[in-house]
């Protein structure tokens, strides 16, 4: 008794803090609840149309946007597991590579088998997580706010209002899992908590679960988590540099929190791969990266557009991440009071900028990252450390990782704009603070209006390719008296696919929205992908489909005997386009699009018949030491670059190679006999997998009068491959006295076995018992 009596203060302390502590976290709540019903009026009449009808509207009919819609959408209809079969047909793709949620999508694969059914409405299903997701972010984002002292009142203004600046809202129209702005706040408010030190093994778990769903629903998602936590942790050492010895432990944990969801999402992925050659340069790394105006600037302006005449303000859009006029202004503040201060011989003390010491460490993490974001150090001759580290490079858009900064900037400013509108009152210029605010806050709101209205414009399009029903698309096929299941997969004309960034094929865009909704629709898979992550094997051999007679299509050796159906668009295409279209027997059109049969003997037969004639044509030729011509041997020019080393060889033991810079290939003066007429230059160059681009090869004609013609080979849109090769090829006018100069500038440049001939000329090298160049194409012996 004599101790409870003794102890009664202390409890009456502790009751009334727990109390306290109740009913302000009721407050929060409350608060939270009202700017939260605020977010979801204003986000209600800007997206009615799809709240009403989820299934009816398509954010957008681009290609990232459809492929993303169509990606997600056909896993949910017709897939399990981690393999999604829809694209890349016969090998299909991992569904991580490939924009299609993957724990999503599986939670929902669930609910579709066990609960109630949802796969026809895969549009409808991302249309409304992609609403629900951007508004989670703003109950993160009050927290965060409120977590610095802020008032309520204050803290929902500014949360609804950088929810509705944020740049990721921009992303609807095609990055569909980037829209998700709940995840980089709750990140923030996950690591205050832990660091906090209150039950720092629950919010240190938690935080390891938002990092692995993130990662699961995106790679960056994981990055971001991690970046933003080795931006704490440079920080804190650098803060702790001399008591070290202390600090090791806390910073081992926060390094283990930070690599954890890497490690379980790049170590699952790898575990479940099924392919080992997916491209790791991509590009964009040097290029879609942000800058200070990216940062500081809004992406339309009066402004920008009058001083955009003077001086060049144009940025990446993947860099954007506009911090709103006030805080632009802050910065241009702080920015001036450091020129100043640097000149001025009385220093004056920078706390006026200062973030508090709740805020100082993420405040300084945060310009780290803004930093990572604008590709620094790596543009400044630091590019050798993508060698240390290597996963870094596989980040195509860095510019995403500086919408960290913004969300800490911008609380901070609201932070700093409170403050001093309170130091104004205590001064006694009420006036004055409420203007301040006033500004602050109006300013940022218009802001926030400008980016809502610019990412909605064009967002309501009618879903005409991924409906939910299927009966219409299917009466085409009854109408012709065709069933689906005769076939095996699609292809579709005019050809569009990538290949690790490399090859690059754009022109049949609308034909591949075509042959998504075809998919869609009748579950038969696409021949093509559209990804960049694909694997080099595959993306190589879907190329190669459309390859010349003379190579043998080696994808049709995993595949059946079915017909492919053929979806073909009304537009132009090239030769062997047509061609192929030809061969197809057609049992449906409209005035926008046919469906065709093509069985793939068109494919086996053409090669057949192509090794038919050069064998019997190879029988008129006339043996001159290593060739077979048809012609005089001076009427062709021919280079093995067997005299030098190469890392990789088309045919016998050496290649011409260059790791980087510019080469000259060919540089010969034609002599008084040579043929006079078209001619053909083709050389086989390597794809390989080091660098994004494919080198440029460039011709020059210089004739007797010293007049020259200059020309850009085509190294990127090209079908013939064969083995990682690519034939380039271009048809010249020559006559004897021309010039002839080819050179060829990129990094990892391999070349082998160039030939120069009359075009209508037959010209065989003979470089094995078992394998000669016929016209430069590989002819094999059986």
């Amino acid at each position: 008794m004599f101790y409870f009596y003794n102890r009664f203060p202390f409890y009456i302390v502790y009751l009334h803090i727990e109390i306290a502590s109740i009913i302000t976290m009721k407050k929060n709540w409350l608060t939270i609840s009202a700017s939260f019903l605020f977010s979801v009026v204003v986000l209600f009449f800007l997206f009615k149309p799809v709240l009403q009808h989820p299934n009816a509207y398509l954010y957008s009919k681009s290609g990232d946007a459809l492929k993303s819609y169509f990606n997600f959408g056909y896993y949910l209809k017709f897939d399990s597991g981690l393999k999604h079969s829809g694209i890349n047909y016969p090998y299909g793709d991992h569904l991580q590579y490939i924009n299609s949620h993957p724990l999503y999508v599986q939670v929902l694969k669930f609910v579709d088998q066990n609960i109630t059914p949802v796969a026809d409405y895969g549009v409808g299903i991302l249309n409304l997580t992609m609403i629900f997701l951007l508004l989670l972010a703003q109950p993160f984002l009050f927290l965060i706010l409120r977590h610095y002292s802020l008032p309520r009142w204050y803290a929902a203004v500014v949360s609804v209002i950088l929810l509705f600046l944020t740049p990721q809202f921009d992303r609807i129209h095609g990055h569909f899992e980037m829209v998700y702005a709940v995840f980089l706040p709750m990140y923030w408010y996950l690591i205050i908590r832990f660091r906090s030190g209150k039950n720092p093994w629950l919010w240190g778990s938690l935080l390891v679960t938002a990092g692995l769903v993130g990662g699961f629903t995106s790679a960056y998602f994981a990055s971001f988590y991690a970046i933003f936590i080795f931006g704490i942790l440079f920080v804190e050492l650098w803060k702790n540099r001399k008591n070290l010895q202390d600090y090791w432990k806390t910073g081992a944990v926060l390094l283990l929190i930070a690599i954890i969801p890497l490690l379980v999402v790049k170590g699952l992925v790898s575990i479940t791969d099924w392919v080992n050659d997916r491209p790791n340069n991509p590009y964009g790394f040097d290029v879609y990266h942000a800058t200070f105006l990216s940062i500081f600037l809004p992406f339309t302006s009066p402004l920008k557009a009058f001083i955009g005449n003077y001086v060049n303000m144009d940025f990446q859009w993947e860099g954007r991440a506009y911090v709103g006029l006030p805080a632009t202004l802050l910065a241009v503040s702080m920015l001036v009071f450091g020129f100043m201060n640097f000149f001025s011989a009385k220093k004056k003390s920078w706390k006026v900028f200062g973030p508090n010491k709740k805020m100082q460490v993420y405040f300084f993490a945060s310009i780290l990252v803004l930093l990572f974001s604008m590709c620094i150090p790596f543009k400044y001759g630091f590019n050798f450390l993508l060698d240390i580290l290597p996963p870094v490079k596989q980040f195509r858009a860095l510019g995403r990782f500086s919408w960290i900064f913004y969300y800490v900037f911008t609380i901070y400013a609201a932070w700093f704009f409170y403050r001093l509108f309170r130091y104004l009152k205590l001064k006694r210029l009420p006036v004055l603070a409420t203007i301040l605010l006033v500004f602050v806050l109006g300013y940022w709101s218009i802001d926030a209006g400008t980016n809502i209205k610019r990412s909605t414009r064009g967002l309501f399009n009618n879903n005409d390719k991924l409906e939910s029903s299927d009966a219409e698309y299917l009466a085409r096929f009854k109408e012709a008296g065709v069933q689906p299941d005769e076939f095996q997969a699609i292809f579709f004309l005019p050809f569009a696919s990538t290949c690790g960034d490399k090859l690059l094929f754009e022109h049949g865009m609308n034909a591949f929205a075509d042959a998504m909704k075809c998919s869609y629709h009748t579950g038969l898979p696409l021949v093509q992908s559209f990804s960049p992550r694909l694997s080099f094997t595959n993306a190589l051999s879907s190329i190669q489909m459309l390859a010349d007679p003379a190579i043998e299509k080696v994808r049709l050796n995993d595949m059946n005997d079915k017909p492919l159906l053929l979806v073909c668009t009304k537009e132009n295409m090239n030769a062997q386009e047509a061609w192929l279209q030809s061969k197809a027997e057609v049992f449906w059109e409209d005035k926008y699009i046919t469906l065709s049969r093509l069985p793939l003997s068109v494919f086996h037969e053409s090669h057949q018949n192509w090794r038919l004639e050069a064998q019997n044509t190879m029988q008129n030729l006339v043996d001159d030491g290593n060739y077979k011509v048809d012609s005089s041997r001076s009427a062709f020019v021919y280079k093995n670059f067997e005299d030098r080393t190469g890392e990789f060889t088309f045919s016998g033991n050496g290649a011409f190679y260059s790791k980087k810079g510019e080469n000259e290939l060919l540089n010969i003066q034609l002599d008084d006999e040579f043929i006079m007429g078209s001619h053909e230059l083709s050389f086989w160059l390597y794809v390989d997998s080091r660098h994004y681009d494919m080198p440029k090869a460039t011709l020059i004609v210089t004739n007797r009068e010293e007049q020259k013609t200059e020309k850009r080979l085509n190294t990127r849109e090209v079908h013939n491959v064969y083995d990682h090769w690519i034939r380039v090829a271009e048809k010249i006018d020559l006559k004897p006295g021309d010039q002839v100069q080819l050179n060829i500038k990129g990094e990892f440049v391999s070349v082998d076995d160039l030939l120069l001939k009359p075009e209508d000329s037959t010209v065989v090298v003979k470089v094995s018992d078992n394998f000669d160049l016929f016209n430069n194409f590989p002819l094999t012996k059986p």
